[in-house]
């Protein structure tokens, strides 16, 4: 794996971002089935404002279970188009891609599989997975990073059940943002 001990952003970095908890509000024990329900957190709109400076390609990487369990009330696409709609235009990320299987159909596209990465960088082949970032909230996130040989930056709402992880860890979407603004201004020859 690279190393990403100066978290360097170089002109190939991709961010990926997972949804749920991340962006928007999570719903516990529930999934966000119909667009209303998609609250955007506080933090995000900050939080993208110094990523679009920072990486060429954002892209939003998210399991929605709920869809192959026949949960969802409204599309995932309306939801997206919702989730879109509170952001203005210059945020808006690269894409949005969404596994609809279940856990237990074992699909190549849902986390931690590294499939979704990987139909990033068949849609953008510009980025380099190896220099590129994931932001998410679970340790299935930071599996797919690591499945990607992408970095992951854990944003944690309460205490890790395995202390011994060893992640880079935050408590929301800023202060991952500031983070990697305040490294890549070190790195800046």
């Amino acid at each position: 794996m690279t190393n990403f001990q100066d978290y360097l952003i170089k002109a190939d970095s991709a961010l990926f971002i997972d949804r749920d908890g991340v962006i928007n509000l999570l719903r516990e024990q529930d999934y966000v089935k119909q667009k209303h329900e998609f609250i955007l957190l506080n933090e995000t709109i900050p939080a993208l404002e110094i990523f679009k400076k920072l990486f060429k390609r954002i892209f939003i990487v998210t399991n929605q279970q709920g869809i192959g369990k026949g949960l969802m009330i409204d599309s995932i696409h309306e939801i997206h188009s919702y989730f879109l709609s509170l952001l203005p235009e210059s945020l808006r990320p690269d894409n949005i891609y969404h596994c609809p299987h279940l856990s237990s159909q074992l699909c190549a596209c849902r986390k931690p599989k590294p499939g979704m990465a990987l139909m990033a960088k068949n849609d953008f082949p510009e980025i380099n997975l190896n220099s590129s970032f994931m932001i998410g909230d679970s340790l299935s996130d930071m599996e797919f990073a690591k499945n990607a040989d992408i970095q992951g930056l854990f944003i944690s709402h309460k205490p890790l059940e395995n202390p011994s992880v060893n992640l880079p860890t935050f408590s929301n979407i800023l202060e991952v943002a500031q983070f990697l603004n305040s490294k890549s201004h070190k790195n800046v020859k």
